[in-house]
C-alpha cells in the first residue's frame, strides 16, 4: 500500500526553533510527503520569519487558531493530506534516517499508531531503543507498561498516525491548553481499536533550551480532568477507580490543588464522557 507520510509541524513565536526543525528535516535522505507548518505565533516578527522559513523549505503555512497546543496540533494535522501524519514541534532535530525508519515502521503495521521515544540535547548516549513513551496511570502520571502488547502510550509531539484517526474525528482534546491531555488520548485511541506501537529504532532529540512552563493551575487540572476520563470512561475497572480517587484525596488534602480546582475538572470530566460516548 502506498505510503505518503505528511508533517504536522506546530511552531509558536521560535522562529529559530522552528529554523533549527527544518534544517534537520530536509537534511533527511528521505523526504516527507509534505510539512505543513501551523504557526500559533502572536508576535508579527516571528509571524514574517515564519513565513519565510515556510518559503524557503517550500511548505505549507498556515496560520494556528490560537487556543493552545492541543488546538493547533488538531488543526495542523486536519490539514494534512497524506495517508500518514507525523506530528512534530518546532524544537526537535533528528538522527540520521530518522524519516526512512518511520517509513520501514508503517510498512510492518500500516494501520497502526506509531510513537517516538526521545532523547534531549543533553544526552551524551543515545542508544537504542531508546526510553519507551509512557501511558497514563490512574494516579496521573505515565509509566512504561510490563505488557507492551496493551501498551496506549503517546509521544505527544513525535507520533505517527493512518490518516483514519483524522478522518473518524478521534482528535485532542482542547479543553486545557497543556499538560498530560496527549496521555488520554493514547487510552482513548486505543480504545477505539487502534493499535499504538512503540517505533525501537530511531528516536528525536528534544531541544529543550527555552520551554516555557504552563501554569500549575493548568497542569494540575488536566491531569485530574486526565485521571478521571481513564478510570471512569476508558478502563473503569473498580482498582483504576479506588487509585484515582485515593490520589486525589491525597492531592486535596496536602492543597497541591484547590477543591475548586477538582470541581471544575470533575464537570469538564461529565461533559466530555457524555459527548465522547458512541
Amino acid at each position: 500500500m502506498e505510503i505518503l507520510l505528511s508533517v504536522a509541524l506546530v511552531t509558536r513565536n521560535r522562529p529559530e526553533r522552528l529554523k533549527s526543525v527544518l534544517k534537520s528535516l530536509f537534511n533527511q535522505r528521505i523526504l516527507p510527503f509534505e510539512v505543513i507548518i501551523s504557526d500559533d505565533s502572536d508576535s508579527e516578527q516571528s509571524i514574517a520569519l515564519n513565513k519565510e522559513l515556510s518559503d524557503i523549505y517550500s511548505c505549507k503555512y498556515i496560520t494556528g487558531p490560537r487556543k493552545g497546543l492541543y488546538a493547533n496540533r488538531n488543526f495542523g494535522a486536519k490539514h494534512c493530506t497524506g495517508t500518514h501524519i507525523r506530528t512534530m514541534d518546532d524544537d526537535h532535530e533528528f538522527p540520521e534516517n530518522h524519516l526512512q525508519l518511520c517509513l520501514d515502521a508503517i510498512r510492518t503495521d500500516y494501520d497502526a499508531v506509531w510513537v517516538i521515544g526521545e532523547y534531549t540535547h543533553l544526552d551524551e548516549q543515545r542508544p537504542l531503543p531508546p526510553p519507551v513513551p509512557g501511558q497514563l496511570h490512574p494516579r496521573g502520571f505515565s509509566y512504561k507498561p510490563k505488557d507492551m502488547n496493551r501498551y496506549f502510550g503517546i509521544s505527544c509531539g513525535a507520533s505517527i498516525y493512518p490518516k483514519s484517526v483524522i478522518t473518524n474525528e478521534i482528535l485532542n482534546l482542547e479543553n486545557y491548553k497543556f499538560g498530560i491531555l496527549y496521555l488520554e488520548y493514547g487510552a482513548r485511541l486505543y480504545n477505539s481499536g487502534y493499535r499504538i506501537n512503540f517505533l525501537d529504532t530511531t528516536y528525536i532529540i528534544h531541544n529543550s533550551y527555552d520551554t516555557s512552563a504552563p501554569s500549575a493551575e493548568v497542569v494540575n487540572g488536566a491531569k485530574v480532568f486526565s485521571m478521571l476520563m481513564f478510570s471512569f470512561f476508558h478502563n473503569p475497572l473498580f482498582f483504576n477507580k479506588l487509585k484515582t480517587i485515593l490520589q486525589i484525596a491525597i492531592d486535596l488534602s496536602k492543597n497541591r490543588y484547590s477543591t475548586k480546582l477538582f470541581i471544575y475538572s470533575y464537570n469538564e470530566f461529565k461533559f466530555y464522557s457524555t459527548a465522547l460516548k458512541p
